[in-house]
Formats: structure tokens, sequence, C-alpha cells
């Protein structure tokens, strides 16, 4: 007797997941005028008055997707950027990887200028956003950028660095390079020039603050 509430239980949080994974795909692919219940419904084969059932409105369910897909997206920037081991250089490729599979979920190969982050895609749509998603997304600049700057400070202690090396400067170049890689594959039309735009970051402005042998340049 006890076995049914435990499988409905199951059932409705599984419909639930499912019900964000599609959101999520359907918002990164088309933005938040392009997904609508309907889409949803029809690639789960159930009905919208479900999703409504489970999420309410379209609001509610953009803002559980938004935070679920910033705190994943934070937890594994924060791992790169403070992993006390690895080299500056080395948590840039780290990056890179990381990017390189989301752009290749929605752009195969290294070529295609469809959008691959919902970060970087709903901030087209900030105005029409809930206070609540607004705030999602504007944690992770702050989240990252706080990770950012301890990476670039270990690496100044490590002697990585040079000491009259401008930290806060690099920490918020390296930010705002993190922020806009979505924006720069859809401009470039391919993940080849973000990658050569990560080395050349690393080369020019890296390297000019590295000390000889510090294993900077990418």
């Amino acid at each position: 007797m006890m076995k049914a509430p435990k499988e409905t239980t199951a059932r409705r949080t599984h419909m639930r997941e499912s019900i964000k994974v599609i959101a999520t795909e359907l918002l990164i692919r088309h933005g938040l005028n392009g997904m609508s219940f309907r889409d949803i419904a029809q690639r789960l084969d159930t009905t919208t008055t479900n999703i409504h059932y489970h999420f309410g409105n379209k609001e509610k369910l953009v803002e559980e997707v938004t935070r679920d897909y910033v705190a994943n997206a934070t937890a594994r920037q924060r791992k790169i950027w403070l992993d006390p081991v690895s080299s500056l250089a080395e948590k840039l490729r780290e990056v890179a990887r990381y990017n390189y599979e989301r752009y290749s979920s929605f752009n195969p190969g290294n070529r295609g200028s469809h959008p691959w982050s919902l970060i970087g895609r709903l901030r087209l749509d900030a105005e029409s956003l809930s206070p609540e998603a607004r705030e999602a997304l504007a944690s992770f600049t702050l989240e990252v950028h706080a990770a950012v700057k301890v990476a670039v400070e270990v690496a100044y202690r490590k002697g990585e660095l040079i000491e009259n090396a401008p930290t806060d400067d690099i920490a918020f170049l390296i930010l705002n390079l993190v922020n806009s890689s979505s924006i720069f594959t859809q401009d470039a039309g391919s993940f080849d020039k973000l990658e050569q735009f990560y080395r050349v970051f690393s080369r020019v402005v890296l390297a000019a603050y590295s000390r000889p042998n510090s294993n900077l340049p990418i």
C-alpha cells in the first residue's frame, strides 16, 4: 500500500525534470518568446495542462530553469577556477573545453552560430524576465568574478605572475572573456575562433605578466 504514493512521486519528479530539460533546450535555441508550453507538451507527448500543473505558468518555469542552469554553470566554473593545483593557463584551457562541451551540443563540429548557453541567450531577453530570473543571471557574473579573482591571486602567490602584475585587471578581463564566449561564437560562426581568442588572450595579456617558465601561454 505504501508503494503507490512513492511511484507517483517518482513519476511526478521525472516529469518535472523532463519538462525542465526540454524547456532549457528550447530557451537556448529560441529564446524566451520562442519557448511555449505547447512546444514542450508536444516533445513530451503530454498536455499543456500537465505542464501548468507542475509549474503554474511560464514565468515560474523559466525562473526554476534559470536558477538550476545558473547553479550548475556556476558550480562548474568554481570547480575550474578554485582548483588549487592547476595553473592559470590550465584553468583557461579547461574553461575552453567546458565551453566546447556545450557549444557542440547545439553546433555539430567546430562550425555553427547557434546559441549554446542559456545564460548568454537569456541576457538578450533580460527585460522580459522576472526579477528572480534576472537576479539568478546576475549571480553568475558575481560568483565567477569572485572565483576568477581567487584564481589570479593564487597564480600570483605561486609565482606564475610577476610582482607588479595587475591582478584585478587580469581577473576583470578573464571574467569578460567567460561572459562573452557564447556571443563570440555566434558572431564568428565557429568554435575555432573562440579557441583562438583564448590563445591570443593568454599570449598577449597573460604572458606579458608571467614569470619565465610559468606555463602561461596556451
